[in-house]
């Protein structure tokens, strides 16, 4: 039994503290502790102490479930039927961990001791300042383009957390675009720092079987934290976090409701945290949940057009570098921006050294009537949009982009080798017929925000055709009943 004690955040003028212990010590956290550093103007003192132990919760919590069996005490008090919606939601990743790892290890190993005085709620004054967590990707730049059409100076809210060894956080190309977005859009930019994510251990969870990274279960947390605690100094309390289509597919399972691996920024566990924050008046989704991720791209190209050259996808890239150019997340995404009659060296990509690293990309076969998990009919979506993609673009429109933006390197051994590369690509996207584009997903708008779901809706009809209900209707109904399970107890009348 592991045992996880919480202590008393340390709240100083800029930075916030959070340390916890493990008994005994596990090699899950080097270090255990972390801080939240805010700029000047986000005063941590405006942020109540409930908040601060709501993010605690929020940032450890998608651990607990790696660390079973582990006993979690806080040296506070919950209110009724909060600590259950926690052990639900993570009985809910435990379902998902272990239908990844192909094991049945599903009994509750979690339990939540909250002894202390009880957690102070109070609502925040009514407001419709909205905020976005935001990157720089396709997801967070099209957000702050929807935020700014349809409110009124937005926030958005970047958290600087370098996870070593990768240099996604620390890229010259980075710190451009948190500068240019506010030249570019009437929004505030407030950029949190945070240790979080130098101070775990990876890997920790593939080397006990599953098949996800720590950051995989637990970045998102951090970001919406880092935009929780400014949202709540500043007096903006409607947040938004993105989630696409991909990330919201789900099955059922022996009765159990089984998500796709980055179950941490799925409708569910966004609408779980909005319910667990609601006593403090906190509204939490996604504006793009009904959106597939090639929508969200093609929207933020078209739209909001100004500003797709900052877009910012890649976690590979290196300094020096906008993109890799060499993983199948920056094919799709250049490819994409090339259907769309656009310029994918915009965005830093280089079809030549693209397409001789990514050569041996293979459209998805026929499945049949096989049964999918959710990464793997999310996956098929993606490379089926590759597929439809290159079978559209023919050879000879490679050739003339080239010839076009580089034609000393279509010259080149390189770029011959490129044309070669793509060839094949086409020839394999040919091979079978790609299923058809699908249209967006509407009625997943019963997830978004009231205040701007009608917004969102008129711009979405605007833009895509929407697909039948019928072939969605069951991801739309699990994921419905899944937050209607795990938050009932927070529903139910206390005790008598």
């Amino acid at each position: 039994m592991n045992l996880v004690t919480l202590h008393l955040p340390e709240i100083g003028a800029r930075e916030v503290t959070f340390r916890w212990q493990v008994e005994p010590p596990t090699p899950l956290y080097p270090v255990s502790q972390f801080s939240l550093r805010f700029p000047d103007g986000v005063d941590p003192a405006r942020v109540p102490e409930g908040i601060w132990w709501a993010i605690a919760m929020l940032c450890l919590h998608a651990h607990w479930p790696l660390l079973r069996p582990c006993r979690v005490k806080l040296p506070f008090r919950l209110r009724p039927g909060e600590a259950e919606t926690w052990l639900r939601l993570m009985d809910s990743y435990v379902w998902t961990l272990e239908a990844y790892r192909g094991t049945t290890r599903l009994e509750r190993e979690v339990v939540i001791e909250d002894d202390g005085p009880p957690i102070s709620y109070s609502t925040l004054p009514e407001a419709k300042r909205c905020a976005t967590a935001f990157s720089g990707g396709k997801d967070s730049l099209l957000q702050a383009g929807l935020l700014a059409e349809l409110s009124a100076n937005p926030l958005l809210v970047t958290t600087t957390s370098p996870m070593p060894p990768l240099e996604d956080h620390i890229t010259a190309r980075r710190r451009y675009i948190l500068g240019e977005i506010t030249r570019r859009r009437d929004v505030t930019l407030v950029e949190v720092e945070s240790d979080f994510r130098a101070n775990w251990n990876n890997d920790f969870a593939r080397v006990i079987g599953y098949q996800i990274s720590i950051n995989e279960v637990t970045d998102t947390f951090l970001y919406f934290s880092s935009m929780l605690a400014a949202g709540v100094a500043l007096g903006v309390p409607h947040l938004f976090l993105a989630s696409e289509v991909q990330v919201n597919e789900n099955v059922e399972l022996d009765g159990r409701i089984i998500q796709h691996p980055h179950f941490m920024y799925s409708v569910v566990t966004l609408s779980t945290v909005e319910a667990l924050l609601r006593p403090w008046g906190v509204s939490f989704c996604s504006l793009t949940s009904p959106l597939h991720s090639f929508q969200v791209q093609e929207l933020l190209w078209t739209r909001y057009a100004d500003l797709r050259d900052l877009q910012y996808s890649c976690w590979k890239v290196k300094e020096g570098e906008s993109v890799c150019n060499a993983c199948s997340q920056c094919l799709r995404i250049a490819l994409s921006a090339l259907a769309l009659g656009d310029d994918p060296a915009l965005m830093g990509a280089d079809l030549v050294k693209l397409l001789n690293a990514t050569g041996e990309w293979t459209p998805p076969k026929p499945n049949g009537d096989a049964p999918l998990l959710p990464n793997q009919i999310s996956g098929r979506q993606l490379h089926g949009h590759v597929q439809r993609v290159v079978a559209a673009i023919p050879e000879s429109s490679v050739a003339e982009y080239l010839a076009r933006v580089s034609p000393d390197q279509l010259l080149a051994p390189a770029g011959q080798s490129a044309l070669a590369a793509y060839r094949e690509l086409h020839r394999r996207a040919l091979e079978y017929d790609a299923d058809p584009a699908p249209g967006y997903r509407a009625r997943f708008d019963s997830f978004i925000d009231p205040l701007l779901a009608a917004g969102v809706n008129q711009i979405y009809a605007e833009h895509f055709t929407p697909a039948d209900e019928a072939s969605y209707a069951g991801a739309l109904g699990r994921s419905r009943a899944l937050v209607n399970w795990i938050t009932e107890p927070l529903d139910a009348e206390p005790a008598s």
